[in-house]
């Protein structure tokens, strides 16, 4: 069993020897008497009891009532598919309208021109809400890659460990946070390597659902230090002369679509039908607007930026690029970087695998940053031990545990591919 808990923590981690993991082998371990086992677990409040321990339970027995679940999967699927019908056909009659007024250009892989160094950077966040407080948990990584080779230690930045127990956005918040540690290394990545290129995985432009509207201070106080930070970043790439562009994996706008009469289209959906491999999308001549820009403006000024330099970082541009065999990609660019996209597709293109059309260096930077639901939950089983520790040394009461309860329906998962429940349930 000793070697099951360390398959479970292959990294080392010194779960192993804390009291959390001597719960686990009183609950699925022989060696102590029922009458000790009981007494120990009895000790736990209950609700961190059942929490704890649903870890290390088989999967959950769907109890979807039979009508329900018809009316769900079998029935509700159908309409499904009817829509998605539906939606095809208006998708290619606004193909058919819009084919003549979107200009395609195709690009050519080039592996001399993709050989300049690039600096790429990812944040992850994946935080835990308790019953007591919300505990973030975000970080973010820049690197520089020539080609298919990154050329120095990647920058990492970790995000402060807190609780907020009165921000009721807080997953906003959070990813607020994330984004301006990003924004930050960022920077500091351009000013260690001058690459040729900089490549943001996300937008440039934060969120227009992160802006702050009935918000705490705390938040809008977050909200305006990335915003410092984004302008700062646009501001060290453009001085230097260093094209920067956002490159957006996830994309719900609709900006070509509206302009065109099919506000419920989704440009990714349009162009998935006009854009071939290797192919990228003209921007539109007029630059995105919104809140948010309005934002990104209002802070150039106060700033002191002059007129004529804060158009050239705050005007954004999209342009659509195919890098693979998935559905195309948005790349989002300030206007002092326009007449320079065909050399940042040219990178992203050549340096981009086909079947996910992911560039090497932006995949490396979000492998690293990844926090997924295992990292997260194995981070609370450690604020579980380290308080079972706080019990025992007499800081804490047992009752006190209560604190570290997740709220009801947080997700458990501690290795994505199901292993600890898989050795529980059949003992290998």
């Amino acid at each position: 069993m000793a070697n099951d808990i360390r398959r479970m923590f292959p990294d080392g981690e010194c779960i192993f020897n804390r009291a959390i993991v001597i719960c686990y082998i009183v609950t699925v371990a022989g060696g102590l008497s029922q009458q000790r086992k009981k007494h120990i677990l009895e000790s736990l409040p209950p609700s961190f009891r059942e929490q704890y321990f649903s870890v290390f339970a088989g999967p959950e027995p769907e109890t979807l009532h039979p009508d329900l679940y018809q009316r769900l999967i079998d029935e509700g699927t159908d309409r499904i598919i009817e829509h998605l019908r539906d939606y095809n056909e208006r998708r290619r009659d606004v193909v058919k309208k819009v084919q003549e007024s979107i200009k395609v250009l195709k690009l050519n892989r080039n592996e001399e021109a993709a050989s300049v160094r690039v600096v790429a950077s990812d944040a992850g966040n994946n935080g835990v809400d308790l019953r007591s407080a919300f505990a973030p948990l975000y970080a973010s990584t820049a690197l520089a890659a020539e080609g298919w080779t990154i050329v120095d230690e990647p920058i990492f930045e970790a995000g402060k460990p807190e609780i907020w127990s009165d921000e009721f956005k807080a997953q906003d918040r959070e990813a607020l946070l994330a984004s301006n540690i990003q924004l930050k290394i960022t920077e500091e990545a351009v000013e260690r390597w001058d690459p040729k290129l900089v490549i943001y995985d996300g937008t440039l432009l934060i969120h227009f659902w992160l802006l702050p509207s009935d918000s705490s201070t705390g938040y809008r106080e977050d909200f305006d230090r990335t915003l410092t930070r984004a302008i700062g970043l646009l501001d060290t790439c453009y001085e230097r002369d260093i094209p920067i562009a956002g490159f957006v994996k996830r994309t719900r706008i609709n900006h070509i679509c509206k302009k065109f009469g099919a506000p419920k289209l989704r440009d990714t959906a349009l162009f998935d039908l006009i854009l071939r491999l290797g192919e990228y999308s003209m921007p539109d001549l007029e630059p995105m607007k919104g809140e948010v820009v309005k934002k990104y403006k209002d802070k150039a000024e106060e700033f002191g930026t002059p007129e004529s330099k804060a158009d050239k970082i705050t005007n954004f541009y999209s342009s659509y690029i195919r890098t693979g065999l998935t559905t195309p990609f948005r790349l989002e660019i300030p206007e002092y970087c326009v007449d320079r996209l065909e050399e940042i597709g040219t990178v992203i293109f050549t340096t981009s695998e086909e079947e996910s059309g992911i560039p090497f260096s932006v995949n490396e930077a979000d492998r690293l940053t990844r926090v997924t639901t295992s990292i997260s939950n194995i981070r609370t089983l450690m604020l579980y031990s380290k308080a079972l520790d706080s019990v025992k040394s007499g800081e804490m009461r047992p009752e006190d545990l209560n604190l570290l309860a997740l709220q009801h329906g947080e997700p458990w998962v501690l290795r994505d591919e199901g292993y600890v429940s898989d050795v529980l349930i059949s003992g290998e």
